[in-house]
Formats: structure tokens, C-alpha cells, sequence
């Protein structure tokens, strides 16, 4: 007898808005509306998790300012948008200035920069002082919760590179970083605790270690002046500065020409400008951006529900979220990203692939072995050869993981023909062991492994593993289909005696058994199922509130994915509507919002399930490309 404790998220009260950039070495996750970074991180493999550089929640890591004739302008007034859908900016106007700000972080660059652009609006000369002021105050380590370093924060200034320097040291260094500007130090108002020093400065992580780097120049009416602060990571503080280097020698005017361009041609909707197709973008981005990225120690690329560490289980690997949620986003972006994230799935996370969760670097985190997990890779395979039609790839892996995958799915069927699991897609414990949802991926799943030995000449056992699907398919429908309120339908589960559970679960609902083609949409069974889960016979569906859908016992609330579902097979119509009303996480999928808001109620900055949300909005937009659907 198993005993049913569940892990669930917290409820989501801060109602700040974030405005999350990123590339594949460095992420700044939480940048607030008066340009304040609160932190930066970094990936590694030797902590197993994500390394944070932080400040406080009212003093941050960095914060833009400007003065004008020493009075100073409030950036907290500006309005913010994306350029590209990605990038954000910011803009402010006073009477005597229009100040702009624009922050990204450069592909294949291990650093970011953040561009201050001012303009003389006045009549008369103006005297200006813009910079940032800075606070390290925190190192933290992130795996699911972020936790203090007991090591030290230390900065100071490296003549060599004419920069400054930090690194956080527990004996030996464990990350390191690094700013200059686009204007010379020596021609910049700098310090590091109110010292210009070689010198280190050393504080314990939790004590501050403040620093300013600014200028003061005169301006003309109609003049401009733009200053941009560089900043880059590495492991240790010398390779950190001359990465550094190499951002300057750039320069933030072609770093920023080439991330556009390249943002520009990898954006999934770029026909037209409504607010769904950015809403499109901008997840699909987050979720390239955001869920994966390499390693700062190893160069490696690891996969993760997010980086964010407003995740409540962020920087861990769940092959649920990366070949079902995140590869399909992947696809739409940049088909090589979603090769390497299933080359990644069959090296690094293989062994471990069925367990609930995985530290990034694929060994186990936390245990339970979960059925659809384990078909999660083959699943995503398929949908990756749809698009492709690269065979190299199943070329390069060969047949010996495909027989391993056969193996381990042998250990867990039933007596009664179907496959089960000790935990469902939501992680939690199950009442019954026998999940519909998760039969039919193993449905699917065979399918697929019968036709990649189909590939490799093998005909014989390709139609072995195909009659194997096809009496999977008869358990399922024997077993799986009973009487509902609105008549026949798809049990959640059953049990070796025949008893059946009437439920649904957004993280793999019953709503995706045409999607997977397991059915077809005119199915009696599958739409009497789909209209009982949308239905206020379904105990767990939000009936109230605008932002009326499914959700589960694991968070109470409705699932951003459960209108993803109604994109691709339901009421695409409504779904697209409530999707340009909700506020979500700032436009970012999140795990469930409030049915009264549509604004993030728990699973802030979920990554992978924005892969999935952009994938499913790309599919109704090319059913609804020319309805208007624009904010409300």
C-alpha cells in the first residue's frame, strides 16, 4: 500500500512584473518595470544545478539611473516593450529628456549588455549623469529552491583588463564576472565600496559589496548620448574579464544588429503583429532561451523545466516537460535546438529518463518511476521526424536504445494487458495504476519503435512491436471505456479488478488522446470524455470567473495547458480570446492563473510548458491567421 504525499506548489501573491531575457550562458530572470536586475545566473555541472548573483528584493544586483541638473528621473514611470519580441526596452520621458533602455543578451556570448540612450528634449543645455548603481549581495545555489553560499563575495578592479572584477570564492572560486562600459574607465565615475582599488574587496555572502560606474556629459537641445555597461561570466574572474574584452571589442552596436537579425529570422509568427502572434514569440523564445542552456564548467547543453528561480522546481530536468511541452516550441524555433535536445535525452538523461525528476545533469534527483516519462523521448522523436524527416539522427542513436526501451516498458505490463505506473503526470501518487492517457502513449510509443526498425530493414520485428500495439489498443478499449454521466467515455484509470476512476489531470489530460492520434476527434467515447472534462460535471473545472478551465487536486486552479489543449482539439476560438486577455506571467506561461485575473496563480516563468503554449497558439493561429485578436 503506497501512501498518497504530494508536493505542491505555493499560491502566487507578489503581483510585480518581470520582464525575463536570456541566452544560453547567462540569465537575467528578474528585471522589475524600473529597470532593475535582480539577479543573474549561470548553469553548472559540477554544482549540478544553477549558480545565482542577486541583489536584494528593494536594492538589486543592478538599477539604471539618470540625473538631470542633478535631479533625477523616475525610471519606475517607464513603459516597456520587446523588440523582437524578446528583447525588452523601456522608455521615459520628462520634460527635458527622453531616456531609453534596452537590455539582451547576445547569442553565443557569455555576458549581456544593457544600452542607456538619452535625449535632450529641452531648449537649453543640460547637464546629465547617467550609470548604474550595483549590489552583490547574495550567491546562491538553485536546484528546485535557491539557497545562500557560505562562501565570499569579493570584488575589485583588474588593471590588466581595466575592468571590474567579482568572483565568489568557497575555497576555490565557483563564478565569475566582470563590467566595463563602451566608454573608458578612467574617463568614468566608478568604485567598489566607495574604494578605487586593486585591492580586494571581501564580503560573506548576505553583506553587501556595492559599486557605481556612471558618466556626467553635457548635452546640446536635440542631442543623444548612449552609454552601455557590458557585463560577462565565466568560471573564475580572469576568464570572466576577458570575455569581457571580447563583448567591447564587439561593440553593443553590432552585438545588438546580429541578436536582432537572428531573433527576427527565428521568431514563429512574423507575418503579422497582433498581440497573440507576440504572446507566440515571446513564449517561444522563453522557452528556447529559458529551457536549455549550457553549462558554464563543461559547455555542455542541459535541459530544465526553467531557469527562472520563480519556478518553485526550477533548474531540474523532467522528460515529461522537455520532449512533450518544450520540444514542440523547440520545432518552431530551431529545429537543430530540438536535435539536441533528443541527442541529449538519449546520452544524458536515458538511464534515468522514466524518474520523476533528474538533476541537470541526468543522475536522479527525485525517485518514482512515471510511465509516461519514460515514452516521453520517442514521442518527441516522431514529432521532430515529422518535421525534419532527418533519419540521420535514429541513424546516430542506433537500434540498441529503441531495444532498451522495449525492456523497461516489459517490467511494468499488467497481468491484464495494460502498462502502469507508480506516479501520474501531475508527480503525484495514484489511486489506480492503470492511466488511459498513459496507455495510449504506449500505444503511440509502439507505433513509433515499429516503424524505426521498419527503417533499418528489421520487418520482422517491426511487425512484432506493431501486433504488440494493436492488442494494446483492444486492452484499452475493453478495459478504459466506461459509462460516464454523458455517456460512454475514457476512464482515467482502472485497477487489476476493474475499478475505475473518473478524473482528469492537465499535465496529461485525456483531451490529448486525438492529438496523439490514438482517436480520432469524432470518437463517440473521446467526445463525451472531452465535453465531461469541460463540463461543471467535472468536479475539478473552474465554472466561475472569466478564465473558465480544468485544473487538478495538484494545484486548484485553472491550467494554462488545459487551454493549450483547447487550441489544438477544443474551442479554439475562446481559447485564443481568453489567452489575449490573460495576463499570465507578464505575457509568460505560467503553471495555473486566477479565474478572475487570467494573471499567474502558481508556476511562475514555466518554461517548457511556454514551449508548449507557443506551439499550440501557432497551430490555431494558422486556423484563425486572420482574426484580430489584439489586447482587450
Amino acid at each position: 500500500m503506497t501512501t498518497t504525499i504530494m508536493t505542491v506548489p505555493e499560491t502566487i501573491t507578489d503581483t510585480t512584473k518581470f520582464y525575463p531575457v536570456s541566452n544560453e550562458w547567462v540569465a537575467l530572470p528578474e528585471i522589475t518595470g524600473d529597470g532593475g536586475i535582480h539577479s543573474l545566473n549561470v548553469l553548472s555541472e559540477s554544482h549540478k544545478g544553477m549558480l545565482e548573483v542577486g541583489g536584494d528584493k528593494n536594492d538589486p544586483l543592478l538599477k539604471p539611473f539618470i540625473k538631470v541638473n542633478g535631479e533625477p528621473i523616475n525610471i519606475g514611470a517607464a513603459s516597456w516593450s520587446r523588440l523582437e519580441d524578446w528583447i525588452p526596452t523601456f522608455k521615459v520621458s520628462s520634460n527635458e529628456t527622453i531616456m531609453s533602455g534596452t537590455i539582451f543578451c547576445p547569442n553565443d556570448q557569455r555576458g549581456f549588455v544593457y544600452l542607456l540612450d538619452i535625449t535632450n528634449t529641452g531648449v537649453q543645455t543640460n547637464e546629465y549623469e547617467l550609470g548604474w548603481l550595483g549590489n552583490w549581495q547574495n550567491t546562491l545555489f538553485t536546484v528546485y529552491h535557491s539557497r545562500e553560499s557560505t562562501g565570499a563575495n569579493i570584488g575589485w578592479y583588474n588593471r590588466w583588463t581595466r575592468s571590474l572584477t567579482f568572483e565568489h570564492r568557497c575555497g576555490l572560486p565557483a563564478l565569475g564576472w566582470a563590467l566595463g562600459l563602451s566608454e573608458p574607465l578612467s574617463d568614468i565615475k566608478w568604485h567598489i565600496n566607495h574604494l578605487q582599488s586593486e585591492e580586494e574587496t571581501r564580503k560573506v555572502s548576505g553583506e553587501s559589496v556595492n559599486f557605481q560606474v556612471s558618466k556626467k556629459i553635457r548635452l546640446d537641445p536635440e542631442m543623444s548620448y548612449q552609454l552601455a555597461l557590458f557585463v560577462a561570466v565565466n568560471s573564475e574572474a580572469d576568464g570572466a574579464s576577458t570575455c569581457l574584452i571580447d563583448l567591447q571589442r564587439h561593440g553593443w552596436e553590432k552585438l545588438l544588429l546580429d541578436h536582432r537579425q537572428w531573433l527576427e529570422a527565428h521568431r514563429i509568427i512574423s507575418e503579422n503583429n497582433t498581440h497573440i502572434a507576440q504572446i507566440c514569440n515571446l513564449n517561444g523564445f522563453f522557452n528556447y532561451f529559458f529551457a536549455r542552456g549550457k553549462c558554464l564548467d563543461t559547455e555542455k547543453l542541459v535541459l530544465m523545466t526553467t531557469r527562472s528561480p520563480r519556478y518553485y522546481v526550477s533548474a531540474a530536468f523532467w522528460a515529461r516537460d522537455a520532449y512533450l511541452w518544450s520540444l514542440p516550441g523547440l520545432l518552431l524555433v530551431d529545429p537543430e535546438a530540438a536535435r539536441e535536445a533528443l541527442w541529449a535525452g538519449s546520452t544524458v538523461y536515458w538511464e534515468h529518463l522514466s524518474k520523476h525528476s533528474l538533476y541537470i545533469d541526468g543522475t536522479e534527483l527525485y525517485p518514482g518511476f512515471e510511465l509516461d516519462e519514460l515514452c516521453s523521448w520517442v514521442i518527441g522523436l516522431d514529432q521532430y521526424l515529422q518535421v525534419t524527416e532527418d533519419w540521420r539522427l535514429v541513424e546516430a542513436i542506433g537500434l540498441g536504445l529503441f531495444d532498451n526501451f522495449l525492456v523497461s516498458l516489459e517490467q511494468w505490463q499488467g497481468d491484464n494487458g495494460l502498462f502502469k505506473t507508480f506516479l501520474s503526470p501531475t508527480d503525484d501518487p495514484v489511486r489506480f495504476p492503470y492511466l488511459t492517457y498513459n496507455n495510449a502513449l504506449v500505444w503511440r510509443s509502439l507505433i513509433i519503435v515499429a516503424d524505426v526498425y521498419r527503417y533499418f530493414g528489421d520487418i520482422r520485428r517491426a511487425e512484432e512491436i506493431r501486433r504488440k500495439a494493436i492488442e494494446l489498443r483492444n486492452c484499452i478499449e475493453e478495459n478504459c471505456i466506461v459509462r460516464g454521466p454523458l455517456g460512454p467515455m475514457y476512464a482515467w484509470a482502472i485497477n487489476e479488478s476493474g475499478e475505475f476512476e473518473l478524473l482528469d489531470q492537465p499535465p496529461g489530460s485525456l483531451q490529448l488522446l486525438e492529438y496523439y492520434r490514438y482517436c480520432s476527434a469524432q470518437d463517440e467515447a473521446f467526445k463525451n470524455t472531452v465535453a465531461w472534462i469541460h463540463s461543471s460535471t467535472n468536479p475539478h473545472y473552474y465554472c466561475d470567473g472569466l478564465f473558465q478551465a480544468p485544473y487538478c487536486e495538484h494545484s486548484p486552479f485553472p491550467w494554462v495547458l488545459s487551454l493549450c489543449y483547447e487550441l489544438i482539439n477544443g474551442n479554439h476560438q475562446h481559447a485564443l480570446e481568453l489567452l489575449s486577455q490573460a495576463g499570465l506571467d507578464n505575457g509568460i506561461a505560467c503553471e495555473t492563473i486566477d479565474p478572475l485575473t487570467g494573471w499567474v496563480k502558481t508556476g511562475a516563468a514555466f518554461a517548457t510548458c511556454a514551449g508548449f503554449l507557443a506551439h499550440s497558439l501557432f497551430v490555431a493561429i494558422r486556423r484563425y491567421g486572420g482574426v484580430d485578436f489584439s489586447r482587450k
